[in-house]
């Protein structure tokens, strides 16, 4: 339909519209002059349908506007993408001012014929690259295909535009009992795979929609026109293209029907057209994870969700279990603009214009869920946890909001209320395997491993789909508890879904360290550090590897690339200590372990080790106080005991020795170092115990 209405009105007293180049549920997009620039340049202005919102949800709609765009602003740098050079407000309607692109979009270009293997190459180079920024700021693009991809007139590039289809990751309703979650599909057919259908879309979505657009470019047949095979399911394209088939490989991976069949990143894909020699290798970034689906809100969101279904930037809360150590778990959260997190967020409560409307405990506790789920994206999760801690006192029978309490108690890792939180959403919904899966979660941040596990079991018995993420904990827990055998097989496991994890690759290196197994570590940790090579835990455990096969040296020069990376690693100081240790170099090696225990004081290992360096400069006394501050730490190592009853019986302190050494002796009685000790001394002492 066109807007009449618009053409030849200035917005702002600047932008002059005159030309309508197209209109869809949430918007209409309009070429106009920019009358402020010399010559009138032409922009593209897009604007946003927001009339007839309910006017409690307008404000929070506007704040979601302002961060939205700041985003876009952020995705503009690139060279490859339309700048964002205006946003504003006018009688209730918002409108975004981007750069005109000059050029034919590939739609146009696909009408005069099929491009051959050379420019559809050129082609993947140009999107992954863009793709691979784009992801890097946490962003979906969800709508990929030919008509939003122009070649530039000026210099020949593609550019990718249209990130009007962009949106969080999660658009959520209700039914009318107020529980059952929707999500609003952005895309388009036949360049959608089925997780975005589904609401669920992924980085590898996207991928998924470009190797669509190069079989397209290569076939000159619309993908929705492309038939499956009977047997797999998957897309037959190969006998209408003449292409390599290593070439047609990949393209076959990028569209897998699966996503865990996909690629995971558009790194993977650039690292195999290296590998086979078809583009040359471009140095990248690695992007992170994509997030799980944000916490639901209840039906109401989906009217602020349908203002932003053209700008909406994936800005929720990652849930990430990246681990820098065997034992531990990380979240990254995207990072806000301060000018947008510090906004204030309007109430949800009924303003004069609705005073005389009655609100019923449902839709306030839906209205704090909004409320809540906006502050949660800004990070502000103490004034999240206000708001969801409200819904639940308001609606206690509303599990939704219960395990949205939980998620934002994580965030300030107030485990015990978390976990708290997670127990009363499964009394209401006991078979919810996302909620089983949280509890997990949390049951590891407590360092209850073994509840952790059967927490998992109980999500899989829910339906729980396994995931990486959901194996990585598995994972985290089966290590904690020492059971290495099985938490190898777990990351084994979790290989299949994305085999070029630098992350798992590494932990599998550690497990099989773990396990003696040091040759296999060593060929383990070179894949994660082929993959990311300033990966700071991988390098410390290389180093720890080598030093294992007596290969010190390379140990050390292994060591010494990771501490500029992490001047305060206390187990890469510790690790450096004990390598210039046996090397023979002591002051060096205790310089070293004086590092370790200034940054981590209940270093044990580097205690113990800073003795042995000590002792071999006979310094005695230094030595007895490291030996002192090793066995304090660690009760149970009798080899911290037995040396320091060597220490004790060289400062001629006989029975003090005598005791260390019979500590020792109960702690492992087959320490033979310890009874051959005990037994000379007590022999130079004429007694017989």
């Amino acid at each position: 339909m066109v807007r009449v209405d618009m053409l030849g009105k200035t917005l702002r007293g600047r932008y002059n519209i005159i030309k309508q180049l197209g209109c869809g549920g949430f918007g209409t997009t309009f070429i106009a002059e920019d009358l402020d620039l010399p010559g009138n340049p032409w922009c593209v202005v897009k604007q946003l349908q927001a009339q007839g919102v309910d006017p409690m949800l307008f404000q929070t709609a506007r704040r979601l506007f302002e961060t939205e765009a700041q985003v876009l602003y952020r995705l503009g740098k690139h060279d490859r993408i339309p700048q964002l050079f205006a946003h504003f407000e006018e009688h209730q309607e918002f409108y975004l001012v981007q750069e005109y692109i000059e050029g034919e979009d590939l739609a146009q270009q696909f009408a005069s014929g099929v491009w051959d293997e050379v420019q559809v190459l050129q082609l993947l180079e140009d999107l992954l690259e863009i793709l691979a920024f784009v992801h890097q700021q946490n962003v979906v693009h969800r709508d990929i295909k030919p008509s939003n991809i122009i070649r530039r007139q000026a210099d020949g590039r593609f550019v990718l535009i249209d990130f009007g289809a962009v949106k969080q990751l999660s658009a959520l309703g209700a039914t009318t009992t107020g529980q059952t979650r929707s999500t609003l599909s952005i895309g388009s057919p036949g360049y959608m795979p089925n997780e975005q259908q589904g609401g669920k879309p992924r980085y590898s979505s996207d991928i998924y929609a470009l190797g669509m657009t190069a079989i397209e470019a290569l076939t000159g047949i619309c993908p929705n026109q492309l038939p499956d095979d009977p047997h797999t399911g998957e897309v037959s394209w190969r006998s209408r293209a003449q292409v390599r088939p290593q070439f047609a490989a990949i393209l076959n991976q990028m569209v897998r029907s699966h996503y865990k069949d996909r690629y995971t990143t558009v790194e993977e894909v650039l690292q195999d057209l290296h590998r086979l020699q078809l583009v040359p290798a471009t140095k990248l970034t690695q992007p992170m994870t994509p997030p799980p689906s944000p916490p639901s809100v209840a039906s109401r969101w989906g009217q602020v969700a349908l203002i932003f279904c053209t700008i909406g930037i994936t800005l929720g809360v990652s849930q990430l279990f990246a681990s820098d150590r065997p034992l531990q778990e990380v979240r990254v959260v995207p990072t806000v603009p301060p000018e947008i997190a510090s906004m204030p967020i309007p109430t949800m409560s009924p303003g004069p214009m609705m005073a005389a409307k009655p609100t019923s405990p449902t839709n306030r506790t839906t209205d704090l869920l909004i409320q809540g789920n906006v502050l949660m994206e800004l990070q502000r999760y103490d004034e999240a946890i206000a708001a969801f801690d409200q819904a639940v006192k308001l609606k206690p029978d509303y599990p939704e909001a219960w395990v949205d309490l939980g998620n934002a108690l994580m965030q300030v890792n107030r485990y015990p209320d978390a976990l708290n939180a997670y127990d009363e959403a499964l009394k209401l919904q006991l078979d919810d395997p996302q909620t089983w899966y949280y509890r997990a979660v949390v049951l590891n941040a407590l360092q209850r491993y073994e509840e952790a596990l059967v927490a998992l079991t109980k999500a899989r018995q829910a339906g729980y789909e396994e995931t990486v993420e959901g194996l990585e904990v598995r994972g985290v827990a089966l290590t904690a508890l020492q059971r290495y055998e099985e938490a190898l097989l777990v990351y084994v496991e979790a290989m299949k879904f994305t085999p070029r994890s630098a992350q798992l690759w590494y932990k599998q290196g550690y497990l099989l360290n773990q396990l003696g197994r040091h040759e296999e570590a060593l060929s383990a940790l070179n894949q994660a550090l082929e993959l990311q090579s300033d990966r700071v835990e991988a390098l410390i455990e290389r180093g720890k590897t080598l030093g294992e096969l007596q290969r010190y040296e390379e140990a050390l020069a292994t060591i010494d690339k990771a501490l500029p990376l992490a001047t305060d690693s206390a187990t890469g100081w510790g690790e450096r200590g004990d390598l210039l240790l046996k090397l023979g170099r002591y002051d060096e090696a205790i310089a070293a372990l004086n590092k370790a225990v200034q940054l981590q004081a209940d270093y044990g290992k580097a205690w113990f080790s800073q003795g042995l360096a000590l002792e071999k400069l006979q310094r005695h006394e230094e030595a007895l106080k490291a030996f002192d501050q090793a066995v304090k730490l660690q009760p149970e190592d009798s080899q911290a005991w037995y040396r320091r009853g060597v220490t004790l019986e060289r400062l001629q302190k006989v029975e003090e020795a005598i005791a260390s050494y019979d500590k020792a002796i109960q702690i492992w009685p087959a320490n033979a170092e310890a009874i051959e000790s005990r037994k000379y001394l007590l022999q130079s002492l004429g007694r017989n115990e």
